[in-house]
């Protein structure tokens, strides 16, 4: 029975101990995106509670605005905050995809959808909404990311 309760008491206290660490490196990674956005004397347009920070650059009032399911093209750049650019799939170029239809990271979906066709913005969110605690590729673990995006078109 003592086995079985400082076995419980080692679980749950590992339990805590990651989950606060996640906490911390969410703050650590708003800081780094605060601290960005303050030195690039960027305007806020919207942003959400999970972290992202959406920066309108061209406006379109006119534009379509874009639904869920809808294929979108875009043209985007990839960065880290820290200015450097990703690796070539993520560099500059045109792509398509499925608006909300799980294709792309949670954060490229969320910016996007903020947007109508014909508009530039700049979209920076948390490693909770981009690859994690894992990486991609040549992306690092809990890392922000950055993108520079214009809508298109939509079908």
């Amino acid at each position: 029975m003592n086995k079985f309760i400082a076995l419980s008491l080692l679980v749950f206290s590992l339990i805590t101990t990651s989950c606060g660490g996640e906490k911390e490196q969410l703050g650590t990674e708003e800081s780094q995106i605060e601290n960005y956005i303050k030195a690039k004397h960027l305007t806020i347009s919207d942003s959400t509670e999970d972290g992202l920070k959406f920066i309108l650059t061209k406006a379109n009032p006119l534009g379509t605005v874009l639904q869920s399911g809808q294929t979108v093209s875009v043209n985007y750049t990839g960065k880290f905050i820290a200015g450097k650019k990703m690796d070539k799939e993520f560099d500059s170029g045109s792509f398509s995809f499925s608006l909300n239809g799980g294709e792309v990271v949670k954060g490229f979906d969320k910016g996007i959808s903020k947007m109508k066709v014909g508009e530039k913005a700049v979209i920076i969110f948390p490693s909770a909404m981009g690859y994690g605690s894992s990486g991609a590729g040549s992306i690092p673990e809990d890392t922000p990311l950055l993108f520079e995006i214009e809508v298109v078109s939509v079908k």
